[in-house]
């Protein structure tokens, strides 16, 4: 799955980390973000099994692992974890040689998922590098660009790209609409700025592009 460009609102506020914050749990409560299970539901079979992995490779990796688990038990370090998702992996590649990748993907996926997150940070961990493809995906506020974090968007910027710096949200969805806000994005980083009505700051709106 690529990265996504995501964009989310709130109502404007003086201090931007609260808002931030707040946004991120709304967003969460709202379920505006995906699961890898989101992929495979609306992906047919055919497609799925076409980009699987070759089998024999998953097996050489399962190889792998169970060498190293045997090894680093044999020196004494607590491998019980470690054991466990090695034989989940052999239990998914006996499913797939016997009813084919995208069965045995959903299944695996489906008890993934049988459990919501009940915290942001249940969500983040249950999506791995996967990602949330979602404001979620972004943790802090930074004065520069950097990852995981949200970017004040410069006046030369919004200068640039609304000839003006205070933005109405029309001009704000049209910059969306036609990719230029997601283009100043690095994959897992945002911007952020204000959005204004007549003159008087109402919103904040933050703009980012990640996911894998």
């Amino acid at each position: 799955m690529a990265a996504s460009g995501w964009v989310s609102y709130c109502p404007y506020g003086v201090d931007v980390t609260e808002a931030f914050e707040q946004l991120r749990q709304a967003v969460f409560e709202r379920r505006e973000y995906s699961v890898p299970g989101d992929l495979l539901a609306g992906t047919d079979e055919a497609t799925l099994n076409q980009i699987a992995p070759p089998t024999r490779d998953l097996k050489k990796l399962l190889k792998i692992s169970q060498a190293l688990d045997q090894a680093f038990g044999s020196m004494g370090f607590d491998t019980k974890d470690a054991e466990q998702q090695t034989r989940d992996v052999e239990k998914m590649i006996r499913k797939i040689d016997k009813d084919g990748f995208a069965a045995a993907a959903r299944e695996a996926l489906g008890k993934q998922n049988a459990s919501p997150p009940q915290t942001i940070d249940e969500l983040r961990e249950q999506c791995a590098e996967a990602g949330t493809h979602s404001l979620l995906d972004i943790d802090h506020l930074s004065p520069t660009p950097e990852p995981g974090a949200a970017t004040p968007l410069s006046e030369e910027a919004l200068q640039t790209l609304f000839g003006t710096t205070t933005p109405t949200k029309a001009q704000v969805e049209a910059a969306v609409a036609e990719g230029k806000l997601h283009e100043r994005c690095a994959r897992w980083q945002a911007v952020y700025f204000a959005v204004y009505e007549e003159g008087t700051p109402v919103e904040l709106v933050f703009v980012g592009v990640s996911g894998d």
